[in-house]
């Protein structure tokens, strides 16, 4: 009797621990698919510039969707047409999850935010921890709103550096010249560089001095040299009072210079007017010294060929080479409409393309798009990249701040010791900045409206100056500041100090890597 009961009991116990077992399985079944909950949507706009690519829907796009768990649909206007597109969107309220955008230094997207398009994030970021701290507190501040206080979006940083000065080292040591540190000296290496074939091919096809490329404002690198702060700047005689730099005396000084070395043959005939842009010119062989932003050093450091170096900064009669910023160090910024659905999976997304996600944007996939090499991502020749895995320019929206201040920003284009040279040559030249004071920021009613005038004005009296060979060039320089002046450039100047409280000067410095 006692084995039965005991028999039973056991019996008992295990249905209870089958049905017990069972039913905690059904239930946790159950827990899981109550947790799963829809992928998030999101949709990006953003501009897309030359020699940018975007495959849509490539093997890389899939691995960061699946590792934030979003599904992403970009869409990329070329650059040229970005702010049209943007602004038709915007007019019929179709306003993707993330905008990218040219606040906070666009005061007509500023005026979005005044009208509630775009979400402010403050709220938002805390939770996102490493996405806050992968930009200084100061670049935070540079982002809240002037009108309320509020942050608005996440930055996309300006990349360090301006104009700097590339020479033919070679062509140097050739001719037994010494590395110029004077405007003065430069003149007489290019002189030399006229005269004395140095690419030994014993034809006069040397051109001496050219620009990247064709667009007038190449020649504003030049004028610090000249005294020159070409944006806007305090006045020698009232320091409250800012003025524009580019209709200023000293201006006329250097376009003289200038328009001296392309008529005793020094410069570049076809700047301005050429088919072909100096950079391509100086890759083939044929220049001797090119002015060009410093971080585009990388298209020449990897060619063989060429030995040249970066001149450090050259002085003038007291003044020095110096590079020209804008007030802010914020190119563009990523906002959150205000309509979004998936605010936090927006700003997810975001976070894991500087965090977890940061090589797969950057670099792509390990054997498939780079090697690792002492620690150094390697990336492969294009032709050898898988294009599933490649990395793709049209994917990315933001760069971690530390980056701008790293050899890394470099080593996907050149060896580490390359890397370090730039590097070395951006802090040299940012010892010499010269600021635009004008914060971009605050509204000038004025500037927005007759900005692209004042710049054609300006535009056409430099070419004259530079291209015409029997005009007066100080009766030209008059004229032209004359008609500046009354097509609305005294207006912009009496509203740009009138408006704009903060005239002191800007400064700002990237963070380094924690």
């Amino acid at each position: 009797m006692s084995n039965n009961i005991a028999f039973r009991a056991m019996v008992a116990l295990l249905v209870w621990i089958a049905l017990t077992g069972c039913s905690d399985g059904s239930n946790q079944a159950d827990s899981k698919d109550n947790q799963m909950e829809p992928i998030p949507k999101l949709t990006v706009i953003k501009p897309l510039f030359p020699g940018h690519i975007y495959h849509p829907d490539s093997e890389l796009e899939k691995l960061l969707e699946k590792e934030t768990h979003v599904e992403v649909t970009y869409e990329t206007p070329p650059y040229s047409e970005y702010k049209t597109r943007l602004s038709v969107k915007m007019a019929g309220g179709d306003i993707p999850d993330i905008v990218n955008t040219y606040s906070p230094n666009d005061p007509e997207h500023n005026a979005l935010i005044d009208q509630g398009v775009f979400l402010p994030l403050d709220d938002l970021l805390p939770k996102f921890p490493k996405l806050k701290q992968a930009f200084s507190a100061q670049t935070w501040e540079y982002m809240r709103n002037p009108t309320d206080g509020h942050i608005y979006g996440v930055p996309w940083m300006r990349d360090r550096g301006g104009q700097g000065i590339v020479i033919r080292k070679d062509w140097l040591d050739k001719l037994g010249l010494t590395t110029p540190t004077t405007l003065d000296g430069l003149v007489e290496v290019l002189i030399a560089f006229r005269d004395q074939d140095p690419d030994g091919n014993r034809v006069n096809d040397t051109i001496p001095l050219t620009f990247k490329d064709n667009q007038i404002s190449n020649l504003n690198g030049l004028f610090s040299l000249f005294g020159v702060n070409p944006g806007w700047s305090p006045a020698s005689t009232d320091a409250n009072q800012l003025q524009y730099g580019l209709v200023q005396p000293g201006v006329k000084e250097a376009l003289k210079f200038l328009r001296t070395l392309r008529q005793q043959g020094l410069m570049d005939p076809d700047f301005l007017v050429g088919k072909t842009i100096g950079i391509d010119k100086f890759k083939s062989g044929k220049v001797g010294v090119l002015i060009l932003n410093i971080g585009d050093y990388r298209q020449l450091a990897v060619m063989p060929s060429l030995k040249t170096e970066i001149l450090d900064p050259i002085h003038h009669k007291g003044n020095v080479l110096s590079i020209n910023l804008p007030a802010t160090p914020i190119n563009r910024t990523n906002q959150i409409s205000s309509r979004s659905k998936n605010p936090e999976a927006a700003l997810r997304y975001l976070e894991y393309q500087i965090t977890g996600g940061y090589d797969l944007i950057q670099y792509g996939v390990e054997g498939k798009t780079y090697r690792i090499d002492n620690g150094v991502k390697l990336p492969f020749d294009n032709e050898k990249k898988d294009p599933q895995y490649s990395t793709n320019v049209g994917l990315e929206l933001l760069q971690p701040e530390w980056l701008f201040t790293d050899p890394e920003k470099y080593t996907k284009f050149v060896p580490r010791d390359m890397a370090d040279y730039m590097m070395h040559k951006l802090d040299t030249y940012e010892k010499n900045i010269m600021y635009d004071y004008l914060r971009p920021n605050v509204v000038i009613p004025s500037l927005q409206e007759k900005s692209a005038l004042l710049r054609q004005i300006i535009e056409e009296g430099y070419t004259r100056m530079l291209l015409e060979s029997k005009l007066d060039v100080d009766t030209t320089f008059d004229e032209m500041v004359g008609k500046w002046k009354k097509s609305g450039g005294d207006q912009v100047t009496e509203e740009v100090n009138r408006l704009q409280k903060d005239k002191s000067e800007p400064s700002f410095t990237y963070m380094r890597k924690p």
